[in-house]
């Protein structure tokens, strides 16, 4: 039964390992896309800036892209608001939903007990046993 165990914990233990380290990558992909488009970003504005100032004055063209980018982080600030505001669901769809759930028992009991009683019978099972193989 230890056998099992080990074989199984060590399973979980690499399935882990391999889901963090694509989790890190796929994260670490992500950071470089979102660097390359904050030097990309920064290189348009710069090329504006310069068009900009030849058409008007240095000052002007300063003063028209950052109002520019404090209208729409405005924007985004008010549509960002408005969705948080919202609801994922309509009241009535949860409500329809709980009182779905609240007339009938779910697994969890049953299941959350089984384990209980595993664990349970693991360290009992344990308890009996001398140290027969040290732990590595």
């Amino acid at each position: 039964m230890t056998a099992a165990l080990r074989i199984a914990f060590s399973l979980a233990r690499l399935w882990t390992a391999q889901a963090l380290r694509h989790a890190a990558v796929t994260v670490g992909l992500w950071v470089l896309a979102m660097l390359a488009l904050l030097f990309g970003i920064i290189g348009l504005l710069a090329a504006m800036w310069i068009w900009l100032a030849r058409v008007l004055d240095p000052l002007a063209a300063a003063l028209a892209i950052g109002g520019g980018g404090v209208a729409c982080s405005i924007i985004l600030l008010a549509v960002v608001r408005m969705r948080r505001a919202a609801p994922l669901l309509p009241p009535t769809a949860t409500e329809k939903v709980h009182a779905a759930f609240a007339d009938r028992k779910t697994g969890l009991d049953l299941w959350g007990s089984l384990l209980g009683l595993a664990i349970l019978g693991f360290v009992l099972g344990r308890m009996g046993k001398g140290d027969d193989h040290p732990d590595p």
